[in-house]
């Protein structure tokens, strides 16, 4: 693919920016906040409750590296020192697309435990 600006208004670049500067607080804020829980949670943990935690923390850091991902290539689209526009917004866009399959996922998951859950109870 060749490298290709993309003539963006002011405007658009500092929403561009914007954007970028969130989704990076975000993931920076998840990763600390993930790995501060993970330390609280292991020090009070059973070592059959462990491999759950650890679990937890990887998927953790695995869509918050993408989201951070997204909002460094998000970045350098609204820098007005790159040339290569297209490649950085599909980059963003993918590892966005990634971050939020990942979360609606979990999602579903968490429902679909909740709804079972419930029955189970109502069984009883």
């Amino acid at each position: 693919m060749s490298s290709t600006r993309i003539p963006f208004t002011r405007e658009d670049k500092e929403k561009i920016a914007s954007a970028a500067t969130w989704g990076l607080v975000v993931s920076v804020t998840s990763l600390i906040t993930g790995a501060l829980a993970l330390l609280v949670e292991l020090s009070s943990a059973k070592a059959s409750e462990v491999f759950g935690q650890m679990l937890q923390t990887g998927f953790t850091v695995v869509i918050n590296i993408w989201l951070l991902q997204a909002s460094l290539a998000l970045r350098k689209v609204a820098s007005d020192t790159n040339a290569n526009d297209q490649g950085n917004l599909l980059i963003g866009f993918r590892k966005l697309r990634a971050y939020f399959m990942a979360q609606v996922i979990v999602i579903l998951i968490a429902v679909a435990l909740g709804v079972l859950a419930f029955v189970a109870m109502k069984a009883l």
